[in-house]
C-alpha cells in the first residue's frame, strides 16, 4: 500500500506575519479570530500517506502528544442524520476522556456507508434535489461532521497498540470506504457548501487535513489536489495553496487555469478581514503582509510559467484586483458622524445631562450617551414601547454631525483652489497633490500595484507582455481610490485612458464618484456628474447611490432627497432600496421630520407609478421591485419611524 501512495510536503509558504496582525488591534477578539493565519508551521501540513519510517513515528507521537484532549473528545451533537454514536451516551458533559469515547465506539456505532452516503449526497448541487431544490448548508455541516467523527474514531484505532501493522487495526474496507480519496474529495466538497465563515472554513479544512494525514492511508490523486487547492483557496490559506501548487507540479499534474485562479482566491478570501476591521489608524507600514501581496502572486506566475501556462488579460486583472481586497486605508475614509442615544426614561444612571459618559456607562457606536430624559410628543407609550433599549433603558437613537469636515488635501475641491498644490503633514514644502501620490511613502501597497501591472506589460516572471485593458485601468482606478489617492485615480481617468485609446465607462466614473463620496466633496462630485451627461456615459444606480453617500456625509439631507428625486424624474435611474432607507435614517437621527417624510412621499409616488410609453423594460422592472419591497412598505416605514421616537400617521400616507 505505501508504495502506492505519494507524501505532500511538510514545507509551506509564510502565510501571513503574526506580528503584522497583532498590530492591528490588541483585543482579543482579534487576536482570537486571526489564530489561523499564525498556525502555519504544523497545521497546514497535509501527511498523506505518510511512509513508515521511524523519523515519521516520532513526529507523529509527538504531534498526538500535543493534541491528546482534541482527539480523544467528541463535540456535542444531536442530529437525526449523524451515526448513531453521536448519542447522548458520547455528547453528555464531562465525558470527553478516552474511557468514554472507547465505550461508545466499541458498541455497533460505526457505520462507514451510512456516513459515506450522506457525504457523497451533501456534495452533489441541491444535494441531489436538482433545480427544484435548496440548497440546504445544515446537512451539509451534519454530514462532515459526522464524516470528521468517524476519521478521529479511525485515528483512535490505529494509535491502539496492537499489531505492528497499524492497517489491519482499522475496520475492514476503511481505505475503500471513509478513507478513499473520492470520498475525501466529496467531503471537502460538502465543507465548501457548509456556508461557513471564512475564518472558520479555514479550521475546519486544516482540521480535515490533519485527520487524512495522520491516519496516512489515503492516495493523493489529481482530483484530490485540485479540491484541496479550491478548499484552501476558499479558506484564505495562502501558504497552504501555494504548496499544493508545487506539489502538483512536482507529480506532474496537468496544469488547468482553474487551480492558479483558486490560489488567487485564497490571497482575496485571506484579505475579507482586513477589509471588515482595519485599523486605519495604523501607517501603511504597519498595516499587515497581506495589504501588499506582490510576492504571493510572483510566485503563481512562477508556477505558471514552469507549468507552460500563458498568462492572459483575465487571469492579470484577477491577479490586480488582490491589491483592492484589503478595503480601504485611513486616507480614503473620514468620519462625518456619530450616533448617539438620548435616554426617555426619567434619572440619570452614571451620566450627566451633557451627554458625558459615566463610569458604567456604555456609549453607542463613536457616539455618547445623554442620560437626560427626553419628552416624547404624540402618543408617548406607543412611541416609547417602539424605541431601542440599551442597559435596559428606552432610549432615542441620534446622529451627531462632526463640525470638523476633512483636511484640505484630502478634499479635491480644496486642492483645487490652492492650485492643486497641497502640503504634506510636518512638512512646509508645496508640492502637487498628483506628485506626492505618486511617492513610494504615500502608500507602499498602491505602488507595488502599479508596479505589478507595469511588470505585466513588459512580461513578469518569464510570461509574454500582455497589454491593460478597460477593466485593469478601472481595477488600479479602484486601488487610488480604496489608498485615498482621488487626484491619481482622475489622471487615469482624464488623461491615461484617452492616451491609449480607451474610453471609460459608468465603472471607471462610479468608482471615482464613490471616493469622493467617502470625504463629502459633493461639489467636485456635480462636476463628474456633469461630465458623465456630456460625455453620454450611462448614469445607473450605483452612480445615484455615489452621490446620496456624498450629499449624505457632508450633511446636506436635503439635498440627498431633491437628488433622488431629480435622478428619477430626469434620468428614470433610482437607487439600491437600501438608499432610501439611509436618506430617511439620517433625517430622523438629525430630527429632521419633515425631510423623512418628504422621502416617505416620494416612495409613495413609486408605489402609484405605472410604466408609461418609452419607458425601457429595465427601468419598469426595477419599479415594480421598488413598489413590491416589503422593506419598503407602509409598515415597515411606521416602524423605522417609531425606532426613532418619531410617528408616521396614517394621514401621511395618500
Amino acid at each position: 500500500m505505501s508504495s502506492m501512495v505519494a507524501r505532500i510536503p511538510g514545507s509551506c509558504v509564510r502565510l501571513l506575519n503574526a506580528r503584522s496582525i497583532r498590530s492591528l488591534s490588541q483585543s482579543s477578539q482579534y487576536l482570537r479570530k486571526n489564530t489561523i493565519h499564525n498556525d502555519c508551521n504544523l497545521e497546514l501540513k497535509l501527511k498523506l500517506n505518510a511512509n513508515k519510517n521511524n523519523d515519521f513515528d516520532h513526529h507523529q507521537q509527538q504531534y498526538q502528544h500535543q493534541h491528546q484532549r482534541q482527539h480523544s473528545a467528541f463535540s456535542t451533537i444531536s442530529i437525526d442524520s449523524l451515526p448513531p454514536y453521536a448519542t447522548q451516551e458520547s455528547t453528555e458533559e464531562n465525558e470527553g476522556t478516552d474511557c468514554a469515547i472507547k465505550a461508545s465506539i466499541q458498541s455497533e456505532t460505526y457505520n462507514p456507508v451510512r456516513t459515506q452516503q450522506n457525504i457523497l449526497k451533501a456534495a452533489q448541487w441541491n444535494q441531489g434535489t436538482g433545480s427544484q431544490g435548496k440548497w440546504n448548508p445544515q446537512f451539509c455541516h451534519e454530514a462532515v461532521t459526522a464524516y470528521t467523527h468517524h476519521l478521529r474514531y479511525l485515528l483512535q484505532l490505529k494509535n491502539t497498540p496492537r499489531t505492528i501493522d497499524a492497517q489491519s487495526q482499522l475496520p475492514p474496507n476503511a481505505s475503500q470506504t471513509l478513507l478513499s480519496s473520492h470520498t475525501t474529495e466529496r467531503a471537502l466538497k460538502a465543507m465548501i457548501k457548509m456556508n461557513l465563515d471564512t475564518h472558520h472554513l479555514s479550521k475546519s479544512v486544516r482540521d480535515l487535513e490533519r485527520l487524512i494525514g495522520n491516519i496516512g492511508l489515503t492516495p493523493l490523486t489529481d482530483r484530490l489536489s485540485l479540491r484541496l487547492l479550491e478548499a484552501n483557496g476558499k479558506a484564505g490559506n495562502i501558504g497552504r495553496t501555494l504548496s499544493l501548487l508545487n506539489l502538483r507540479k512536482s507529480k506532474g499534474y496537468r496544469p488547468i487555469r482553474k487551480e492558479f485562479n483558486y490560489a488567487i482566491q485564497s490571497i482575496v478570501s485571506a484579505g475579507l478581514y482586513l477589509r471588515k476591521n482595519r485599523n486605519i489608524f495604523l501607517k501603511e507600514s504597519q498595516q499587515p503582509e497581506i495589504d501588499n501581496p506582490t510576492r504571493w502572486l510572483d510566485a503563481i506566475l512562477v508556477n505558471m510559467n514552469a507549468r507552460g501556462v500563458t498568462m492572459d488579460t483575465k487571469m492579470a486583472n484577477m491577479m490586480l484586483d488582490c491589491y483592492c481586497s484589503t478595503g480601504r486605508s485611513g486616507k480614503a475614509l473620514h468620519y462625518f458622524y456619530k450616533v448617539t442615544r438620548e435616554y426617555v426614561d426619567n434619572g440619570s444612571r452614571g451620566g450627566d445631562t451633557n451627554g458625558n459618559v459615566m463610569d458604567g456607562e456604555k456609549g453607542l457606536g463613536d457616539g455618547v450617551g445623554n442620560v437626560e430624559g427626553v419628552r416624547l410628543g404624540g402618543n408617548d407609550t406607543v412611541k416609547k414601547n417602539s424605541l431601542p433599549v440599551f442597559d435596559n433603558r428606552k432610549a432615542k437613537v441620534r446622529m451627531r454631525m462632526n463640525q470638523h469636515m476633512p483636511p484640505y488635501y484630502k478634499f479635491p475641491t480644496d486642492v483645487k483652489l490652492n492650485g492643486d498644490l497641497v502640503k504634506r503633514p510636518n512638512k512646509d514644502e508645496l508640492i502637487p497633490r498628483i506628485e506626492w501620490e505618486k511617492e513610494k511613502n504615500f502608500s507602499l501597497s498602491l505602488t507595488a500595484a502599479f508596479a505589478f501591472a507595469d511588470s505585466l506589460t513588459h512580461g513578469a516572471c518569464g510570461h509574454d507582455p500582455i497589454n491593460l485593458d478597460l477593466t485593469s485601468w478601472n481595477i488600479l482606478i479602484k486601488a487610488c481610490c480604496y489608498r485615498g489617492a482621488l487626484w491619481r485615480a482622475m489622471d487615469i481617468l482624464n488623461n491615461t485612458l484617452p492616451n491609449n485609446g480607451i474610453e471609460p465607462d459608468s465603472f471607471s466614473y462610479n468608482t471615482v464618484l464613490g471616493g469622493l463620496a467617502r470625504v463629502g466633496d459633493k461639489d467636485f462630485m456635480r462636476e463628474i456628474l456633469t461630465t458623465m451627461t456630456n460625455s453620454n456615459i450611462p448614469l445607473d444606480k450605483y452612480t445615484v447611490q455615489a452621490l446620496v453617500d456624498g450629499y449624505l456625509n457632508s450633511g446636506d439631507i436635503s439635498g440627498a432627497v431633491t437628488l433622488v428625486q431629480d435622478m428619477f424624474n430626469q434620468h428614470h435611474i433610482l437607487p439600491p432600496y437600501t438608499a432610501h432607507l439611509k436618506i430617511i435614517e439620517f433625517a430622523l437621527g438629525n430630527d429632521l421630520v419633515y425631510e423623512a417624510k418628504r422621502q416617505v412621499y416620494f416612495i409613495q409616488q413609486l408605489w402609484k407609478y405605472s410604466p408609461r410609453e418609452g419607458d425601457s423594460e429595465e427601468f419598469s422592472k426595477v419599479v415594480f421591485l421598488t413598489q413590491k419591497n416589503h422593506k419598503l412598505s407602509e409598515l415597515s416605514l411606521k416602524r423605522l419611524f417609531a425606532y426613532f421616537g418619531e410617528e408616521l400617521r396614517d394621514e401621511d400616507f395618500f
